[in-house]
């Protein structure tokens, strides 16, 4: 009984881990065909053992796997800084150019932004109202930003169309600035996933950067509907 139990564990991590962008419960039972109660038993199994995460994203749980099928995270990370460090070196005060480059990434890279904010998406294109569509910011930056995973996104402004948001604890923020050229290929990004699953026009631009503190460094990011 115990290694069927084992042997059944095994396979639902084995399945989270080629899905980067996370599996609710309905998806995991069926990519595994385990019934949804068995699902939600070993997601608890895993979650107390520390092998799985868990986000909420609009009115799902989603599960990620804390064990990486891929590269590991901070070689990926320590390689886009150097990069990042290099252009602004060879190419300095170029930040609306490489919000350009960021609307050309939109286009070319298949973001794994996954069925869960596929749905989201596609209930939010239907509704008029703006503001809970800039709130999906929150909920989809991670998508993209995937070097990140406990990164810290806040409202501080809104009003009727637009809306501010804190991005606190970055591994991109440091007293050099060095790695800032990251936020302005992010939000060029940002406004291309806005155009391409909402049809809809934003302007995303950097407000305001605090990173002398050490233990307190954040960047405002806004969002405008255009």
């Amino acid at each position: 009984m115990k290694n069927q139990q084992e042997e059944n564990k095994r396979k639902i991590l084995e399945t989270l881990e080629d899905y980067p962008f996370g599996l609710t419960i309905k998806e995991l039972s069926e990519k595994t065909r385990f019934h949804r109660n068995t699902i939600s038993k070993y997601m608890s199994i895993c979650e107390a053992e520390d092998l799985v995460d868990k986000k909420e994203i609009a009115a799902a749980s989603v599960y990620f796997t804390k064990k990486r099928k891929y590269l590991r995270k901070e070689l990926v990370v320590s390689f886009i800084k150097a990069l990042l460090f290099g252009l602004k070196q060879k190419k300095p005060n170029q930040e609306e150019k490489y919000k350009e480059i960021g609307h050309i990434i939109s286009k070319e890279f298949q973001f794994p932004i996954g069925n869960t904010h596929a749905e989201v998406f596609k209930k939010a294109k239907k509704s008029k109202d703006i503001i809970p569509k800039l709130k999906l910011f929150q909920h989809f930056y991670n998508s993209f930003d995937f070097f990140q995973d406990t990164l810290e996104i806040t409202i501080v402004e809104l009003n009727n169309h637009k809306i501010t948001f804190r991005l606190e604890n970055s591994e991109f923020l440091e007293p050099s600035e060095k790695y800032l050229y990251f936020f302005y290929i992010a939000c060029g990004i940002t406004e291309g996933i806005y155009l391409q699953n909402l049809n809809m026009k934003v302007e995303c631009s950097i407000q305001h950067i605090s990173n002398s503190d050490e233990s307190i460094r954040y960047i405002d990011v806004r969002i405008e509907a255009k």
